[in-house]
């Protein structure tokens, strides 16, 4: 948060304490002792303040008090100790590099040990293939997510959702275009399109997948087939 920000939040909590009633201001009191000595950081303190104080100051004027809103000091610290974090909603950019990921990844994998498997080399592809394959099939997954995938999530409003014609028209729009994208690249020569050794890229599609293991739980990263 920004140093401004916080320091308005604070500037408004110290308004407030100011109207407090006598029970109301020592409960807040005990409970600052009580989240100072839980060594939560001062924008984590000047938070949780700030999110029961306009209330108390509400409903002190109908005669109830801040226990009875938040029960005693012990629970409410325990309470904001063990608040659930809030996770970010993944971006579009993100999704798209989480499913161009996940393809790459996949792709990589499946092609490497069929080819191992059957000693062919008819299932490999190029490397620039599986690249832009991997990206614009990304893209195509997050387009039908939009338009389409979002709207069978619990709790979306369906009342948005794109007509049929126009769901399933951007559906074979976007797979079209991924295998368009993705026939016409591996036409591509070898040298600008290099077929790499099966090993290699069974190495590659197993580091781009613990990759974007690792950056979804940094990042929230979601999946556009993630319902």
């Amino acid at each position: 948060m920004e140093p401004e920000k916080l320091q308005e939040i604070v500037a408004e909590n110290r308004e407030l304490e100011k109207k407090l009633t006598k029970r109301n201001e020592q409960y807040i009191f005990d409970l600052k002792k009580s989240i100072k000595a839980a060594n939560l950081s001062e924008q984590e303190q000047t938070l949780a303040l700030h999110e029961i104080l306009p209330l108390m100051v509400e409903e002190q004027k109908s005669g109830r008090t801040a226990r009875q809103l938040f029960g005693t000091v012990s629970e409410r610290t325990e309470a904001i100790l063990n608040k659930p974090v809030e996770k970010k909603e993944s971006t579009p950019l993100l999704m798209w590099i989480d499913n161009a990921m996940l393809l790459m990844g996949a792709l990589a994998l499946m092609m490497s040990v069929t080819s191992l498997l059957f000693k062919t080399e008819r299932q490999q592809i190029g490397l620039v293939t599986l690249l832009i394959g991997s990206a614009v099939g990304g893209y195509a997954l997050y387009l039908m997510y939009k338009y389409v995938y979002q709207y069978d999530r619990p709790g979306a409003d369906k009342s948005q959702r794109p007509g049929f014609l126009k769901s399933g028209a951007i559906m074979v729009g976007a797979m079209f275009l991924w295998i368009v994208t993705f026939s016409g690249s591996a036409l591509l020569p070898a040298v600008i399109n290099p077929v790499l050794d099966p090993v290699v890229m069974i190495v590659i599609g197993a580091a781009v997948l613990a990759a974007r293991y690792f950056l979804k739980k940094k990042y929230n990263m979601q999946s556009s087939l993630a319902r």
